[in-house]
């Protein structure tokens, strides 16, 4: 199985460091979005090694990775795989620091439900599992995702909306994990 696979903890590239590797391969991709579909692909439960996620995440995305940008999605693959099977949560969405302005936040929250949905219908693709069902759970999750991914993000900084950012950022990172949770569950066939 993919996380049986994998050894010591993975460092997360920084948002940053992702978007400057992104702009050096000439994409415009915001490295939230390439997070959110690796996520997804994680959570359809298709079986995505480390070998075969640069491609899927190219068909997924519309992008060409090539260079520095494969290592970049092996090692965020590494990373998020896991932060996922850490016993205390250690998984957190691809998103810019805290200082930077609330509206870059709120953008890439946006884009990294959208690249998670952009994802999991990729890795059903994959599967081939198009015609199955849904856990209930996750069905949810994609519902309230499709919503996110329509967030305002020309919200006024104050402290009411950084404390709906964080709320809203939590219950996406909490929705990814049981979503990919969910389909462990089925791979395992609990």
């Amino acid at each position: 199985m993919l996380f049986d696979s994998l050894g010591e903890f993975e460092d997360m590239p920084t948002w940053a460091e992702a978007a400057d590797v992104l702009f050096d391969a000439g994409l415009t991709t915001n490295p939230s979005e390439l997070h959110g579909a690796l996520m997804g692909l994680l959570g359809s439960g298709a079986p995505v090694s480390d070998g075969d996620m640069v491609p899927a995440l190219e068909r997924a995305l519309g992008i060409e990775c090539r260079g520095e940008l494969v290592d970049l999605v092996q090692r965020l693959h590494r990373a998020t795989v896991s932060a996922v099977r850490d016993s205390n949560y250690a998984f957190y969405p691809l998103l810019p620091e805290d200082d930077d302005d609330l509206e870059a936040r709120l953008l890439s929250l946006g884009l990294w439900t959208t690249g998670f949905l952009t994802g999991f219908t990729q890795g059903v693709t994959i599967a081939g599992a198009g015609s199955e069902g849904v856990a209930p759970d996750t069905a949810e999750a994609l519902k309230d995702f499709a919503v996110i991914a329509q967030v305002d993000s020309a919200e006024p900084e104050t402290d009411d909306a950084e404390r709906d950012f964080e709320e809203l950022a939590e219950y996406v990172r909490f929705a990814a994990l049981n979503t990919v949770e969910n389909a462990l569950q089925i791979q395992d066939g609990n």
